[in-house]
C-alpha cells in the first residue's frame, strides 16, 4: 500500500541532534515565543541577542550563554510605515557601542510593504534567509504580522503558526516571535495565564519565554523576570532576573545585560495558589476524570477567588498541563457535555519543578 498523505517514520534511524542558537533557550529549526506586556523590553533584549550573534565566532554571549555566529534578520511589522525602523536601529547602535566587534553587515532589517504578512511573504522570506546564511530570525510581533487573525481561535491561529514552522524547518534558523500577555486580573501576576490567545500558539512552538517586571527591586536593581515557561528540548519551568544597565550620557548609551538571582520565598499571588491547588487536585484523582466545574470550586476555595477569577486560574493551570502533555482532555457524555481532565504519570515531576520556581 502506498501512503500519499503520511510519512512512515524509520524508528531505527538515528535521531537528529537538537542544536540551539544559544545553549538552551532558542532551538534551531524551530519556533520560539517571547511574550511580555508592552514597553517591558522585548526589543532591547532581542536586538542584543542578534547583535551577539554577529560578533566573532566563540565570542558572543546572551544571558551568560554562548551563541552561534552568523547572519541575523529582524522583521519589524510593529514599525511605523516609514521604512526606517528607527526603534530597532536605535537599539542596534547602543549594542554596537557596547560591543564594537559585532558586524552590522550581518544584520538585515525588513518591514512589510503591506499591513501584516501574507503567504507569499513567507515564499519570499525562505530564499532570502537561505541565500544570506541567516541563522536567527526575530518576528516582531505576532499581532502586527497577522492583523486579520483572531488570536483566540485555534482554527485562525494554526495558519500563521504552520507558516512560521515551515520558515524554521526550511531554513534551519531559530525563529523567535514576540507576542503579548493578557492584562492581569485582580490578585494575579503578569504572565500567569500565558500568552495572549489560543493555546495553539504555545502548543505549536518548542519554547515559550515570558518577560515581566518584578514587583520590587532586587537588591536595589530594577530587574525583569525571564520565565522559561516551556522548553521541549531543554529544562523549563524556571526563572532568572535580567537587568539592562545603561552607561554614558551621550546620544547613544552603552548597554550591558546583567543577570540576577530572584529572591527566594516570594509570596505567591492568590491566582497562582489557586492554579497550584488545581494541579494538586488533578494529581490526587489518580487517573480518574475530573470535571471542569469541580476544578473551578477548588480554585475558588484555595485562592479565595470569585468565580470569574477562579475560571481564569483553572484555564491557566489546564493550559500549562495540556501544552506540556501532563493531562488529557475529554468531553463527558453527560448533560451539558462538560469538559474533564485526567492526569498522566508525568504530573508529579511538573509540580516539583513548579514549586522550585
Amino acid at each position: 500500500m502506498t501512503l500519499d498523505h503520511f510519512r512512515d517514520v524509520d524508528l531505527h534511524a538515528p535521531l537528529q541532534r537538537i542544536e540551539f542558537l544559544d545553549e538552551d533557550l532558542f532551538p534551531m529549526r524551530n519556533v520560539s515565543l517571547v511574550a511580555a506586556r508592552e514597553g517591558v523590553g522585548k526589543t532591547t533584549l532581542l536586538t542584543h541577542l542578534l547583535w551577539q550573534v554577529t560578533r566573532p565566532p566563540g565570542i558572543g554571549r546572551f544571558m551568560g550563554r554562548a551563541v552561534r555566529h552568523g547572519g541575523v534578520l529582524y522583521i519589524n511589522t510593529d514599525a511605523p510605515d516609514d521604512g526606517e525602523s528607527r526603534g530597532v536601529r536605535y537599539w542596534l547602535e547602543q549594542h554596537r557601542n557596547a560591543f564594537p566587534d559585532g558586524r552590522m553587515e550581518l544584520v538585515r532589517v525588513l518591514e512589510p510593504n503591506e499591513h501584516g504578512l501574507l503567504q507569499n511573504s513567507f515564499d519570499e522570506l525562505i530564499p532570502f534567509v537561505l541565500e544570506r546564511d541567516i541563522i536567527a530570525v526575530v518576528l516582531d510581533s505576532f499581532m502586527a504580522s497577522f492583523p486579520g487573525v483572531n488570536p483566540n481561535k485555534q482554527s485562525a491561529v494554526m495558519g500563521p503558526m504552520v507558516a512560521l514552522r515551515e520558515l524554521a524547518t526550511a531554513t534551519g534558523a531559530a525563529v523567535i516571535v514576540t507576542d503579548h500577555l493578557p492584562k492581569a486580573q485582580a490578585g494575579e501576576r503578569d504572565g500567569a495565564r500565558g500568552v495572549t490567545g489560543s493555546v495553539a500558539k504555545m502548543a505549536q512552538v518548542r519554547a515559550v519565554h515570558i518577560l515581566t517586571v518584578e514587583d520590587a527591586s532586587v537588591e536595589g536593581h530594577d530587574v525583569l523576570r525571564w520565565q522559561v515557561q516551556k522548553a521541549s528540548y531543554a529544562p523549563s519551568r524556571y526563572a532568572f532576573g535580567v537587568e539592562v544597565v545603561r552607561e554614558g550620557g551621550g546620544d547613544v548609551d552603552i548597554l550591558s545585560i546583567e543577570l540576577h538571582d530572584l529572591p527566594d520565598g516570594k509570596s505567591s499571588t492568590r491566582t497562582s495558589l489557586a492554579s497550584m491547588a488545581v494541579m494538586r487536585h488533578v494529581e490526587r484523582s489518580a487517573g480518574h476524570w475530573v470535571r471542569y466545574g469541580d476544578l473551578v470550586k477548588v480554585a475558588m476555595q484555595a485562592g479565595a477567588l470569585k468565580e470569574r477569577a477562579a475560571k481564569d486560574a483553572v484555564r491557566s493551570a489546564v493550559q500549562t498541563l495540556l501544552v506540556e502533555g501532563k493531562v488529557e482532555e475529554s468531553t463527558l457524555s453527560e448533560r451539558g457535555a462538560p469538559k474533564a481532565y485526567r492526569v498522566t504519570s508525568a504530573l508529579p515531576e511538573c509540580l516539583e519543578l513548579l514549586e522550585s520556581v
